[in-house]
């Protein structure tokens, strides 16, 4: 029985619980000894783990995926929690396990979010993007697995409905800026913000942990993407054809630079807008994920390669904050003078 889970644990805890083995590297001491970095998954987090060199010898026969006993206690180290493991023993029968408690899955509701993914598909009133929007999402083999998807392994929404919820959030602020600006094809945009991340379906193989299929390291989910899409497009009679060539260019370009990984850079205005609000949800994730990994007591986190800094974690003091109820209030104040007149 999960009798602790990953959020709960504070440092100075003692660990004596189930988990599963996401992550297993073996590094070396200067002196040329052994030691084992791991990360532990359940259903509520990551937790990074050290096995030093005397339980490295007694407790390494196990590999990534197996489930573990692990006992321990949680220090700090690097501005974040580490567990700094006692024992480690593999479990051979998982007939017990429930596996539920280990699977990392959104915490905003996989049917709520894709409920309102289809609103926004009703929303288009272009009809040859419309209609290939509906060849994905009304496909349910294809709403399964893109509700079941992930968008990362390990920075950004990388569990289990984390591909429909980045996908619906860089959706939504997408068809929030075209409302900001006249110029904005939004139905085109919002096709490629609904569509550009759509190869990762078959990139990331989404089980108790996450793995990269042989398709995702070969080509990629952006060369993936593409072509699902141009598969779909030639099924509908009279897709235009610049219409066809800008939305593909949106999924070729939404990684914004060919080091990153896109064949091409954006050229479009809806294609700059994709590719800075994708890379924005990321980092707002990748920010979130470090709040829940890193210790409440500590006010700046550990170098982040991703952000190539330190980030400040600290929560802004009390005063700073505005009263809620206050502002709510004042609103109705407003709503009642307004009335007046």
């Amino acid at each position: 029985m999960k009798n602790q889970y990953v959020l709960d644990l504070k440092v100075g805890n003692s660990v004596n619980s189930t988990f599963v083995v996401s992550r297993k590297i073996i590094k070396k001491k200067k002196n040329g000894d052994d030691y084992c970095i791991v990360t532990l998954q359940d259903k509520s987090g990551d937790l990074p783990g050290v096995m030093w060199t005397n339980v490295l010898n007694e407790f390494g026969d196990f590999e990534e995926g197996d489930f573990v006993e692990v006992k321990g206690i949680i220090n700090r180290y690097n501005q974040s929690r580490q567990l700094v493991i006692d024992s480690l023993i593999k479990i051979k029968d998982e007939s017990n396990i429930e596996y539920s408690d280990f699977i990392k899955t959104s915490k905003k509701g996989i049917q709520k979010m894709f409920s309102e993914l289809k609103e926004i598909i009703k929303s288009i009133e272009n009809p040859s993007l419309k209609k290939l929007l509906d060849l994905f999402f009304v496909d349910k083999t294809f709403a399964k697995n893109f509700c079941n998807g992930t968008a990362a392994m390990r920075y950004h929404h990388a569990y289990r409905g984390g591909l429909l919820e980045h996908t619906l959030s860089v959706t939504k602020v997408c068809d929030l800026i075209a409302g900001n600006y006249n110029n904005i094809n939004r139905d085109l945009m919002v096709a490629g913000a609904l569509l550009h991340d759509i190869g990762k379906i078959k990139e990331y193989d989404v089980g108790v942990i996450i793995s990269v299929t042989d398709q995702g390291k070969l080509l990629g989910h952006i060369s993936m993407g593409y072509s699902w899409v141009l598969d779909r497009i030639k099924k509908i009679k009279d897709f235009p054809q610049e219409l066809k060539e800008r939305l593909l260019h949106i999924i070729l370009s939404h990684h914004g630079y060919k080091e990153y990984g896109s064949p091409v850079e954006p050229k479009i205005l809806e294609a700059f807008v994709v590719h800075h609000v994708d890379y924005m949800d990321a980092d707002v994730a990748g920010y979130n994920l470090l709040l829940d990994e890193s210790d409440e007591e500590v006010d700046w986190s550990r170098f982040v390669k991703n952000f190539e800094r330190s980030v400040l974690l600290r929560k802004l003091d009390a005063e700073c904050v505005a009263d809620k109820k206050k502002i709510k209030n004042r609103k109705n104040n407003n709503l009642e003078q307004d009335g007046l007149f």
